[in-house]
């Protein structure tokens, strides 16, 4: 319990240093919630996201374009990451790292790097290269939390 209070507080203070308004931290999150409940999805109390090394990149998180852009790719499980990994040849052997929504948020939200984030729920590319789920685009989700997308 100590450790979702703790991810809440680093979330609530990612949002107040990119301007945005943190008491609108748990209407977003609920929101995510009931998002995947209505597409038959579990509500995510962890979501899984894999480290792709790229040439001369280090960058934690999942990739999924070869434009400078990136989507931070996160999955409801670890199965359908690992299984996607190796399905598409993104990565042999994935090292998995898990992430409550809110650290994923802060992550997104601190790495002005990534264009989208897209939430994964099967491990099936589609015609985008992206399996099925939920995708983001970076202004959808700052403006959850009344980011100025000129500003991060």
């Amino acid at each position: 319990m100590a450790s979702a209070q703790a991810d809440l507080a680093m979330l609530v203070m990612a949002v107040r240093q990119a301007g945005g308004e943190p008491e609108r931290v748990g209407h977003v999150l609920e929101l995510v919630r009931q998002r995947l409940l209505a597409d038959n999805q579990p509500p995510a109390q962890t979501l899984y996201v894999y480290r792709v090394m790229r040439t001369n990149q280090t960058a934690p998180a999942s990739v999924a374009s070869s434009a400078p852009s990136r989507t931070l790719l996160a999955f409801l499980s670890a199965d359908t990451a690992v299984s996607f990994a190796q399905r598409t040849g993104l990565a042999r052997a994935p090292r998995l790292h898990t992430l409550s929504l809110a650290r994923l948020l802060v992550a997104f939200l601190q790495q002005p790097g990534f264009s989208a984030l897209h939430i994964a729920y099967d491990d099936s590319p589609s015609a985008s290269g992206l399996p099925a789920g939920w995708h983001l685009t970076r202004p959808e989700v700052l403006a959850w939390f009344a980011i100025d997308s000129g500003v991060v």
